[in-house]
């Protein structure tokens, strides 16, 4: 650059130094403008992509001490926080800190005592598509057993003495007329009715706040006390409501007990919304048909020695169909996620409200104000 404005003439010289000089004051500019965010490693590049150069993201693994004091926004693996003294020295650090956003539907995992009250509380809700597809495949892959089908078959034929061995199958189920009770009726409890009743399914849901009028097409809704008769009346049960300690063991002894003894449990939520011994001991005792099970009490258990996901061997149970807390693992909500968060980063750097606020921020300590409303 400097050989070019040798060569160039005086007033043109003068006119791109100023213009250089302007555009190295832009960059230092937008470079102090940047607010710092600490996020997982994993989802740095993702992110990035989405929130562009409003925010300077940095690892976990590589943030400095100014890093975390200056950051605003923290993104934490899920391993941190189930590790509670690191988790709660980390927070510590950061004294700007205004959002905690976890990349994730439920804060179960987090020990909302010990994130400071600067810090608002975010999650996502990713899994409106994902989770009720599966749930459908579910119902629809135990009434007509396509899998078994496709098994015997392979079994009974394609010999090469051509000898056959095949039977007509039994009879399989139609959903059409069948009742689904939905424990919850948040976004994946109206998934999963609006596809069942795609299905001609009967659809009937309680919910702690359920609405004042019943969303067409279900049979009823009504609020938590009306889980008896939902249990009575329902073919599938799917558990879709947050853990909490209000519910916490919702489904135990006598829950199980109202159960038709051909109805099939699906628990999509968390693993100890549902009592374990007796739940257990129904399904050993075929007191009720079965379980899909996509969520365990020791939740991710998996990834580690010496730990099962349940105190019991449900792997020895014919009438349980497992998955690893898979049912929201597809692309799309693996980028819903990253958009909804990214949404947040957004929302913070401009002053505009937040998006799935689990816990608002606050100035001042209890009883401060409001920092960020949703």
């Amino acid at each position: 650059q400097a050989v070019l404005f040798a060569k160039t003439p005086g007033p043109h010289r003068a006119f791109r130094s100023m213009a250089l000089c302007a555009l190295l004051l832009g960059t230092l500019a937008v470079a102090a403008a940047q607010k710092t965010a600490i996020v997982d490693s994993q989802l740095s590049a993702e992110l990035k992509e989405r929130v562009g150069s409003s925010w300077r993201l940095v690892s976990l693994e590589d943030a400095t001490a100014e890093d975390l004091r200056s950051a605003e926004i923290l993104c934490p693996p899920f391993g941190l926080a189930r590790n509670a003294s690191a988790f709660s020295s980390l927070l510590e650090k950061m004294t700007s800190g205004k959002l905690l956003q976890w990349m994730a539907a439920g804060t179960d995992l987090i020990n909302m005592s010990a994130v400071p009250e600067n810090f608002a509380i975010c999650d996502v809700h990713q899994g409106g598509v994902a989770i009720p597809e599966y749930v459908l495949s579910a119902i629809l892959q135990w009434n007509v057993r396509i899998l078994q089908m496709d098994a015997d078959f392979r079994a009974c034929t394609w010999r090469q003495d051509m000898v056959n061995s095949c039977k007509r199958p039994k009879y399989h189920k139609e959903v059409a007329n069948q009742t689904v009770g939905l424990i919850g009726f948040g976004t994946i409890g109206r998934g999963v009715a609006t596809r069942a009743l795609g299905l001609q399914m009967r659809v009937v849901a309680v919910d702690a706040r359920p609405p004042a009028v019943t969303p067409p097409g279900l049979a009823w809704i009504g609020t938590d006390d009306q889980l008896p008769r939902l249990l009575a009346e329902s073919d599938f049960v799917v558990v879709a409501v947050p853990l909490l300690p209000a519910t916490r063991n919702m489904i135990g002894v006598k829950e199980l007990s109202l159960m038709k003894s051909d109805a099939v449990l699906i628990n999509i939520a968390r693993g100890p919304i549902v009592d374990e011994v007796p739940f257990w001991a129904a399904l050993q005792g075929e007191k009720i048909g079965g379980a899909v099970l996509d969520v365990w009490w020791n939740d991710f258990s998996w990834f580690q020695n010496g730990t099962w996901p349940s105190t019991y061997n449900f792997s020895s149970l014919p009438n349980v169909w497992m998955t690893p807390h898979v049912s929201v693992n597809t692309l799309e909500a693996h980028n819903e996620t990253l958009d909804q968060a990214a949404a947040n980063f957004l929302a913070l750097a401009k002053g505009q409200p937040l998006h799935n606020v689990v816990r608002n921020a606050s100035l001042g300590g209890p009883g401060g104000p409001s920092l960020l409303l949703a």
